[in-house]
């Protein structure tokens, strides 16, 4: 059973494995979820409002001149950073945790977090698209890191919806193990008479007979074993 894996890791716990941990896809989803929140937190801070030509202290949100637009995306680009930081710290103790059911609540948390990001920003890639499209200014103003907000907010989307994808795949491996587990456990813990050949406890000339001698009605063939690899079983996991 120490090779067995459940929700991405293996049963027994184990040791932070830096080479494995960041070929997960997961990780890699998430540490580009990272990277795109940190710069649409920054262009959204860094360009998103223009200041006026004559005044010092007003400035117009080049999102159709929404200050909450521009507050929403670079708020939105500071949680998803602190998100993605968050679950990736998380994920790499993901093999020192030995219970199942923590491992299962952790996986499930990531999953709806996961979700719950790639839907937020879907909504602000259109909206800040949108808000985009319908700002009209009478003086020049430079548009780059706008533009390059919106193209963050898309590609956010992607990387929050690739490790929502793998985190469910996650999900789903540990479901199976924990189902496969639970036969084996109640298979084993039925009677031998029961278990050996087909299951028939008495002798040929009583199937089913109590009380006689042990004797199978008939041998059961040996057992098929599986030819593909295992994903449950050591490194052989899939590796979300």
């Amino acid at each position: 059973m120490d090779n067995v894996r459940a929700y991405g890791a293996g049963l027994a716990g184990g040791q932070f494995d830096a080479n494995v941990f960041f070929k997960k896809p997961t990780v890699i989803f998430r540490t580009i979820a990272l990277v795109l929140a940190a710069l649409l937190w920054f262009s959204i801070s860094k360009g998103g409002w223009h200041r006026l030509s004559g005044s010092s202290h007003h400035q117009v949100c080049l999102y159709g001149s929404s200050a909450s637009t521009c507050s929403f995306a670079s708020a939105l680009g500071f949680f998803s950073l602190v998100g993605a930081a968050a679950l990736l710290l998380l994920d790499a103790r993901l093999e020192s945790i030995s219970s199942v059911p923590s491992r299962k609540r952790f996986v499930t948390g990531d999953l709806t977090v996961s979700s719950v990001f790639t839907g937020i920003f879907l909504i602000a890639f259109f909206t800040l698209w949108n808000k985009f499209s319908s700002f009209d200014l009478d003086e020049p103003y430079s548009s780059g890191y706008a533009k390059f907000g919106i193209l963050l907010a898309f590609l956010s989307t992607l990387a929050w919806g690739g490790a929502a994808f793998f985190s469910w795949r996650r999900y789903e491996e540990g479901a199976i193990t924990a189902l496969t587990s639970n036969f084996d456990n109640e298979f084993n813990g039925l009677d031998g008479e029961v278990r050996e050949g087909y299951g028939y406890g008495g002798s040929s000339e009583g199937v089913g007979a109590i009380g006689v001698s042990n004797i199978s009605y008939q041998a059961g063939a040996p057992p098929l074993l599986p030819t593909n690899p295992n994903p449950f079983v050591g490194t052989e996991g899939y590796g979300y």
